[in-house]
């Protein structure tokens, strides 16, 4: 009974400490989320950014634009080449994939001229031209020198084919003339006696990427005997890119450059003359007929460039020059005044002020928008 006694009273003992551990347990678990909650609603902790997912439509989208122009822009360069082939023209050609070399091909060939030649017309596209007069000669002759831009010798021989250089007598021009001053079509072009026409055509590049442009030279020469004693004959000479030189012709040169120089020496101009150029230097040294007493007009004009023009030392006529930025120099002690930093120049008046000029004296036009005009006298 006693023992049973005991027991239980033990047992009692034991569950109160039990019951007072659990106690203090759960007093200290409480006394911790207390004091937690109270940091936390001192100290809140940071929201985080949420992160945005980028769209890949547009980079999907670019692609597919990008796919669709290359296939486009593929589609078109074979339907091109397609076309070009199908017309027999020479193939396409694109700079940086072969085609960067050169290729020349030069040939002459005798002209018979007319009896009398009183008209002689000079044309080329591209290219200089070279008029010679030449007392040893007795036929004349046409030379020509031809630059093209191919991947290989073969399709050079083809390019060379391309460009057509026409001289009549003794054939027809069938092409259009390049010079631009001129009014004559095609196969239509006649030429009537005493006139000789030679006709250069250079096809335009045809490169999808433009590269260097073919071009061809022409160096005509004529013998003396051929030109009429007087300086009656009429020169047209024009080139759009290219150098001029007329070496020993007498008569009404209207020679016209575009871009390049023009050298006229050992010549003789007659009234009406025209020598242009837009870019370039123009040189002259010969004679000006009928200069000291009739009412002769000769006309150099340069856009951009010098004009240097020799004469005799007797030569007296009106000059009317002007350049808007560069000076004018003449050794006939010409009265202009230069207004140096100002650059604008012009002076109309007897070329040599000390004398004046006759009565109805020819007049020199020497008209430059940038450059220098310089008038010499001739050494004898």
């Amino acid at each position: 009974m006693n023992e049973r006694r005991l027991r239980d009273r033990g047992r009692g003992r034991s569950r109160r400490h039990s019951d007072e551990r659990y106690a203090g347990y759960y007093e200290h678990q409480r006394r911790h989320e207390h004091e937690r909650g109270y940091y936390e609603l001192q100290h809140p902790p940071a929201r985080r950014r949420s992160r945005r997912r980028r769209s890949l439509w547009p980079a999907r989208l670019a692609g597919c634009a990008l796919g669709v122009l290359v296939t486009l822009l593929a589609a078109a360069v074979v339907i091109f080449l397609v076309l070009r082939t199908s017309q027999g023209t020479a193939p396409v050609s694109i700079p940086g994939l072969g085609n960067g070399q050169s290729f020349t091909h030069d040939d002459s060939m005798p002209v018979t001229l007319p009896t009398t030649l009183t008209h002689l017309q000079i044309c080329d596209k591209i290219g200089n031209i070279s008029l010679n007069v030449d007392t040893n000669r007795d036929t004349a002759t046409v030379a020509t020198h031809k630059i093209v831009h191919a991947a290989n010798q073969a399709d050079a021989d083809q390019e060379f084919g391309r460009i057509k250089v026409e001289v009549q007598p003794p054939a027809t021009i069938s092409q259009p003339l390049t010079c631009t001053g001129s009014t004559t079509q095609g196969s239509s072009t006649t030429s009537g006696n005493g006139t000789m026409i030679v006709n250069a055509t250079v096809p335009d590049n045809q490169s999808l990427v433009h590269g260097p442009a073919d071009s061809v030279d022409l160096s005509v020469t004529l013998p003396q005997k051929a030109l009429p004693g007087d300086p009656s004959l009429t020169l047209t000479i024009e080139t759009v890119a290219g150098n001029i030189t007329v070496d020993g012709l007498r008569g009404v040169l209207n020679v016209k450059g575009t871009s390049g120089n023009i050298n006229v020496t050992h010549a003789i101009l007659a009234d009406g003359s025209h020598i242009e150029t837009n870019q370039g230097n123009i040189t002259f040294n010969g004679l000006l007929a009928n200069a000291n007493g009739a009412q002769s007009r000769y006309t150099l004009l340069s856009e951009q460039g010098n004009i240097d023009v020799t004469l005799p030392s007797d030569t007296n006529l009106t000059l009317d020059s002007d350049t808007n930025s560069g000076e004018i120099s003449s050794e006939f002690g010409t009265n202009v005044q230069n207004n140096g930093s100002n650059g604008i120049v012009n002076y109309h008046g007897p070329l040599n002020s000390s004398v004046g000029p006759p009565a109805n004296a020819a007049e020199l036009i020497l008209h430059v928008s940038t450059g220098n005009i310089t008038i010499h006298k001739a050494q004898i």
